[in-house]
């Protein structure tokens, strides 16, 4: 491709490519090319450059690759609205070759999945937490505020200074979910600062580490990772409590029965097709009385703490009268993500807040969400014909049984890798996954299907009878 390039700056931006260069010139020293998904420094076959000597501080480094030009004025203005795994993965792909602007009432970014080794005390929880600016997406225009309505060209944000209006050409509703408290509260535009969400939850593991006896209500993945963590930090009595009849439902029958076996070597109680009231009102984590509902009966119980891991509800409330949602509130969208708009082609929906199986409301699958749609995208402002139907890869899922011990599990098979290490891969995970370094959606999604259920897999299928 190189090879066809005019030189000079001209050629590469005709080409789709964002450049950057120590100086105006031809290609004569060290430039930069800015790939569409990977930004990467490229030396061009010169075999001598003034500015090496302080490659630390050369402005065409990757650290420092903010300096890659902006789209033109007239590109076309994709809005983004929610600024977690999808959107932002959105926004990232499209910026420089389009105007991205992004919506949010946050002004961090909080890789949520790691969330309960901070709830243990394992760890600061500012390390979960980056400001959202344009270190995190070059080139993005980001606006703190909560989205109230839209219709077919503009989106309505109230921020600190009023209800503003914000034009689009393309249009992503990447809005996720909130949790019960401490996991992802839904909470006032005003408090969701990066100082108060830490706040909270210092607050929360305050309440955790001075508990003697702690509930944790439910059985998936993020209630198995809360009840060993807190197994592990410190001298405590943990109850998790399932409405279902097992652990991990969507998970491997063998990466089931290794859950069982951990947290009972943790000395975890698991109670199951078990219902869990509140006899007073409280605010969780807060622990109090509850009671205990079976088909062996009602038993009445004190914990000193609570903590509720399910219950996602999707923040989408702004959208009434603008597109489809289901019975849930989730946005039900076609085979390319795609909303229901009237005869509208230009909104689209990804991540948590998207109409499709629960098992894939996991970060991997809004980050792969986030890259199609971005292709769709900028296929459209191109002209270019659209990609494939959105094709989810393999469900990839690493599960820690607190600090030392876990399971992966590949769709519907456990992978044999020792328990100890998965803690560890959980760690490079976060690590990629929280700078938003690319995980190619287009590779992937040929892994081999060892589940059975890729037809069951993909956007628009059992969702849109429910859209209300």
């Amino acid at each position: 491709g190189l090879r066809k390039l005019r030189t000079g700056q001209d050629g590469v931006a005709q080409a789709g490519f964002a450049f950057c260069a120590t100086t105006t010139s031809r290609f004569s020293r060290c430039d930069a090319i800015a790939w569409p998904r990977l930004r990467v420094p490229i030396d061009l076959g010169v075999r001598w450059c003034p500015q090496r000597r302080a490659k630390k501080d050369c402005a065409h480094q990757l650290r420092t690759m903010s300096c890659l030009s902006a789209p033109r004025d007239d590109a076309a203005h994709l809005v983004v609205v929610g600024a977690s795994f999808a959107g932002l993965q959105v926004a990232k792909d499209a910026a420089g070759r389009l105007r991205v602007t992004v919506v949010d009432p946050k002004d961090y970014f909080e890789f949520t999945p790691s969330l309960h080794t901070a709830l243990g005390a394992a760890r600061d929880a500012a390390s979960l937490l980056r400001p959202l600016d344009g270190s995190l997406v070059p080139g993005a225009r980001f606006v703190r505020g909560a989205a109230v309505g839209a219709d077919e060209t503009r989106v309505s944000v109230r921020t600190e200074r009023g209800v503003e209006t914000v034009a689009y050409d393309y249009l992503v509703i990447a809005c996720g979910c909130s949790y019960p408290a401490p996991i992802r509260e839904a909470v006032d535009a005003a408090d969701q600062t990066r100082a108060r969400r830490l706040a909270r939850i210092a607050s929360a593991e305050a309440t955790l580490g001075g508990a003697a006896a702690v509930l944790v209500v439910g059985g998936g993945a993020v209630g198995v990772e809360v009840a060993a963590e807190l197994a592990t930090s410190g001298p405590r009595s943990v109850t998790l409590a399932t409405a279902a009849p097992e652990l991990l439902p969507d998970m491997p029958a063998e990466t089931r029965g290794a859950a069982r076996v951990a947290l009972r070597a943790l000395g975890v109680e698991m109670l199951f097709e078990t219902r869990c009231d509140r006899v007073a009102p409280a605010a969780d984590p807060a622990g109090g009385a509850f009671e205990l509902k079976s088909a062996g009966g009602v038993e009445s119980r004190t914990f000193d703490a609570c903590v509720r891991c399910f219950g996602a509800r999707p923040q989408t409330a702004w959208l009434d009268g603008f597109c489809a949602r289901d019975a849930r509130g989730f946005v039900v969208v076609d085979d390319r993500g795609r909303c229901a708009v009237g005869d509208a082609e230009n909104v689209w929906a990804a991540g948590d807040c998207a109409a499709k199986p629960d098992a894939q409301r996991l970060a991997s699958y809004a980050h792969f969400e986030g890259e199609y749609v971005a292709g769709c995208i900028l296929a459209a402002a191109a002209g270019s014909a659209q990609p494939e139907p959105y094709a989810p890869p393999p469900r990839l899922v690493a599960l820690s049984f607190g600090p030392r011990d876990g399971a992966f599990a590949y769709d519907a098979k456990p992978v044999p890798v020792p328990g100890a290490l998965v803690p560890w891969l959980k760690t490079v995970i976060e690590h990629w996954f929280i700078r938003l370094l690319p995980m190619p959606y287009a590779v992937l999604r040929w892994l081999p299907d060892v589940g059975g259920g890729a037809a069951a897999r993909g956007w628009g299928r059992a969702t849109a009878a429910n859209a209300t």
